[in-house]
């Protein structure tokens, strides 16, 4: 493709602050009015953290007549939820005083505890404590038997014990498929460390009389959040100029 994605797509820090909390102002947070004007799409990306088991964030596009938010009201269809644990990029388990027979499903993948390891058949060792069952669970997760299994489910997936009896799980690959966990067992507690969500509209979705956009999220009062827009599309009427502390492209 001819030229620099720079050159194509206007690129801003949506967030009022960086890494706001969801909590603060209640019952969430509202990024900044952008506008459409020169611009025939924009999308909004954000980054959640820090969800526990069955909290969700709701994403909607909220319109108003200027920068300030003269007017805001919500675009109905234009919302996005995420739920914790489903479809996310990081996520822990915590292990603690694991029984035989309990169990977590990673992708689809079922892990077993036991008083022995079978890794091959997704089976990890609770005998020891906790930091050790913790560690089992991860050899297990690493293992090549479930690794044939995550890649036919969208991707690897990584584990690693990076404090105690904690196990945080990645997307091997970055951007490659996504993590859905679901513990069977209160002795294995899932949480959210990181989700992706995004929402695109058009200005030909909004309201006549109204330009500007703003991403409003509600939900986990414990999560934070990091908000980019993005602008482009046709058609528009000047170059596009970023408002950034350092630039450079590379061929």
């Amino acid at each position: 493709m001819a030229g620099w994605l720079t050159e194509k797509l206007k690129i801003d820090p949506a967030n009022t602050y960086m890494y706001q909390i969801l909590a603060t102002p209640a019952p969430g947070i509202r990024s900044r009015y952008y506008s459409l004007r020169e611009y025939s799409k924009i999308v909004f990306a954000f980054i959640i953290d820090t969800m526990a088991a069955a909290a969700q964030v709701v994403a909607s596009i909220i319109e108003a007549t200027d920068n300030a938010g003269t007017g805001a009201q919500a675009i109905a269809t234009a919302t996005a939820t995420i739920t914790a644990n489903t479809n996310v990029q990081v996520a822990t388990i915590v292990c603690t005083t694991v029984l035989a027979t309990e169990y977590v499903t990673i992708n689809g993948v079922r892990f077993i505890a036991a008083a022995a390891p079978d890794f091959p058949n997704h089976v990890f060792d609770q005998s020891g404590g906790d930091a050790a069952d913790a560690a089992s669970l991860a050899a297990a997760i690493n293992h090549a038997a479930a690794q044939v299994h995550f890649e036919a489910a969208g991707g690897r997936i990584t584990a690693a014990v990076l404090a105690g009896q904690t196990v945080t799980l990645w997307m091997t690959e970055p951007g490659v498929g996504s993590l859905t966990i679901v513990s069977h067992d209160a002795t294995m507690v899932v949480a959210t460390v990181e989700a992706i969500g995004t929402i695109e509209i058009e200005n030909t979705a909004l309201t006549p009389g109204f330009d500007h956009v703003a991403l409003q999220l509600v939900g986990a009062a414990t999560s934070h959040a990091a908000i980019l827009a993005i602008r482009g599309g046709e058609p528009r009427y000047a170059a596009v100029t970023q408002s950034v502390a350092a630039t450079d492209t590379d061929t």
